[in-house]
């Protein structure tokens, strides 16, 4: 299943959600090259020919493949500069729940662009792709990304000790229900 409607772009009050383009690259590898902000994500450092290559492929990839992760660009709207992803994977087991992870560049952290561009596309999922379940997951330690989470209305499902790049942390779980939105 490959969503049936057409998403991107789309524009929130100050933000446009869309494809990757060939003028992303040097913001990209910005953020993702970042110590900080790759601390607790699942990528490391990325190269520029891997940047490019990941940009390539999320140009041509289509939105909503169970089991495909697809990276959705969150630029600003003002001048459509690179400001951020949204990571969104449809779950192979089951294509009505989707998992989703967010990455800003530090300059673009605390202005709300990362809940303004997933409340959007949660938006989208629950009231036009069938999608009833979207989860989160977060390291313990990552406290801004668990407040946007809250913020958005999740729950925190669970919690596991796991090891991740070397180092044993608590990853927590969180879920949002859309029947939990309607209410």
């Amino acid at each position: 299943m490959v969503f049936t409607h057409s998403f991107l772009p789309y524009s929130t009050e100050r933000l446009i959600l869309r494809k990757f383009i060939d003028a992303d690259i040097e913001q990209f590898l910005s953020y993702r090259q970042d110590p900080e902000i790759a601390r607790y994500q699942s990528w490391s450092m990325f190269s520029y020919s891997k940047a490019k290559s990941f940009i390539d492929e999320m140009q041509t990839l289509k939105f909503g493949i169970p089991g495909e992760w697809f990276q959705i660009a969150i630029a600003e709207k003002q001048d459509n500069s690179l400001v951020g992803d949204i990571g969104i994977q449809v779950y192979l087991e089951n294509p009505t729940t989707v998992e989703i992870g967010f990455t800003l560049d530090r300059k673009a952290q605390g202005k709300g662009y990362a809940q303004e561009a997933v409340q959007a596309l949660i938006d989208f999922l629950f009231d036009f792709e069938g999608i009833n379940q979207v989860i989160a997951i977060t390291d313990a330690r990552n406290q801004p990304s668990i407040n946007l989470l809250i913020r958005l209305g999740m729950k925190l499902a669970h919690s596991l000790e796991v090891e991740f790049k070397g180092q044993w942390c608590i990853e927590n779980t969180f879920i949002l229900e859309k029947e939990d939105c309607l209410l």
